[in-house]
């Protein structure tokens, strides 16, 4: 692994030089750090990086899994490792391309050391090549709703009335309200009479996508 050449991609100036340091101390060699797909783009075409590792979630623009793409498209054989805070990517959007064939995508939520950033990276390595990864290849978490139920569930963290929802999506108030309740039991959300289900939801939310509520 230490042979390995890796790219960082993070938009935040702090985290993005924190990892490449942390890293950088396991052996790792970082051949350059970009806050934005052009930056990316340019560091590979001339370091032809083997790993990627890019923050989800970049800001205004292309996202993590884009830039993935389009590192894949120049470089075939790059291994991709997906850094961010929403434990699903739907959460972000439901309108994203699938993350790239053999990528691993990490939660930040579950990062207690860079050990832990390490490993993926060795596993992306050894996926790569097409070995076998003894360890037990992990899964992204996926949360249990469809694509129209995370909007659904956006919109009301985003404090949007019912009536307002269904305006947006050209349905009825009472298909919302129906929506909203199917939500709430595949999250688990009991029934309370002394809590506000829409709070819960937002509640809900945030601590999926990694903020604070």
């Amino acid at each position: 692994m230490n042979r390995a050449k890796v790219l960082v991609v993070e938009d935040d100036n702090f985290t993005r030089s924190t990892l490449v340091a942390a890293i950088r101390t396991q052996g790792i060699e970082v051949v350059g750090s970009a806050s934005n797909a052009r930056d990316a783009l340019a560091i590979q075409a001339r370091y032809a990086p083997d790993i990627a590792m890019l923050d989800f979630d970049l800001g205004p623009g292309p996202t993590g899994i884009d830039v993935a793409h389009a590192l894949r498209s120049r470089q075939p054989n790059i291994g991709i490792l997906i850094l961010s805070t929403f434990r699903d990517p739907r959460l972000l959007s439901t309108k994203l391309p699938p993350l790239p064939s053999g990528s691993l995508y990490l939660c930040k939520q579950d990062i207690d050391d860079v050990r832990k950033i390490v490993d993926q990276l060795l596993m992306v390595n050894e996926k790569r090549f097409g070995r076998v990864v003894r360890k037990i290849f992990p899964k992204r978490e996926t949360i249990p709703l469809t694509e129209m139920q995370m909007d659904i569930l956006a919109l009301v963290a985003k404090g949007l009335t019912t009536a307002e929802i269904a305006r947006q999506r050209n349905v009825s108030e009472k298909a919302i309200e129906n929506t909203i309740s199917r939500i709430s039991v595949q999250l688990g959300i009991v029934k309370d009479s002394t809590q506000n289900q829409r709070v819960q939801l937002t509640r809900a939310y945030m601590r999926l996508a990694g903020k604070s509520t």
